[in-house]
């Protein structure tokens, strides 16, 4: 009687991938972490840009805090009532609210960088007047005119950092690039105590209004002014 054959195991053979052969799988490609990623450097003109366009708030400030540090040489040297003095006081805000509207228009007449130069010259103008003032009269005409100034390079300024930091794609900073005008208003009114505390405390001058008022905004304009020059012009208003 004859053995049964020995069944043979079935192999199983592994079936082909249908893209064929055994394909190898790729890692997904990893995105880098979220603290390794670098924001791009600021170039050094927008720096600079932003360094002498913030004195336009620097000089807003400066004119506010002023008033209270001035007024008391002002009062014995030229003799001035109360409300004479309110009115010296007043003067600046008036010409702050009637030129502020006309700070856009001004904009895109003149250009941003060209209204934040021709309002230096206002400011000298008004520092001329109040440094050589003979008069209450004329104290009240050059406390209007800085008062002008301010109200339209306030928007100058604004404007100007704002288009500039977005022509040259630092749309991260901007944001930080425009409130340094804010801040320097804040740095204003601590110029403006420590510059009255100079000349009518500690040097007790009865002419140190004229400092004060004139001296010191013409001093911050200059400097504005010349660094301005350097600076080029905002890029959106060229291409309007």
């Amino acid at each position: 009687m004859a053995s049964p054959e020995a069944e043979e195991p079935e192999m199983h053979h592994p079936e082909p991938s249908p893209e064929g052969g055994d394909a190898k799988k790729t890692p997904l490609p990893q995105s880098p972490p979220a603290n390794t990623i670098s924001k791009p450097k600021i170039p050094r003109t927008l720096i600079f840009a932003t360094l002498y366009a913030s004195i336009s708030g620097l000089l807003f400030g400066y004119q506010m805090g002023i008033t209270g540090g001035a007024l008391h040489s002002l009062q014995s040297s030229m003799e001035l009532t109360a409300a004479q003095s309110e009115s010296i006081s007043s003067l600046f805000f008036i010409g702050l609210m009637i030129a502020s509207p006309f700070g856009g228009y001004a904009c895109d007449r003149l250009g941003r960088r060209s209204s934040i130069l021709y309002m230096d010259g206002l400011f000298l103008l008004a520092a001329f007047i109040l440094t050589l003032a003979p008069n209450y009269k004329t104290i009240l005409a050059g406390r209007f005119i800085a008062g002008c100034a301010s109200g339209i390079s306030l928007v100058a300024a604004v404007s100007y950092l704002t288009e500039l930091a977005s022509a040259e794609h630092h749309h991260s900073h901007r944001g930080a690039l425009v409130s340094t005008v804010e801040a320097s208003v804040s740095l204003g009114f601590l110029v403006s105590y420590l510059a009255s505390y100079a000349f009518t405390v500690a040097l007790e001058s009865e002419d140190a209004w004229r400092l004060l008022f004139g001296a010191g905004t013409g001093f911050l304009a200059v400097i504005q002014w010349m660094g301005m020059r350097k600076m080029p012009e905002s890029p959106e208003w060229l291409a309007e």
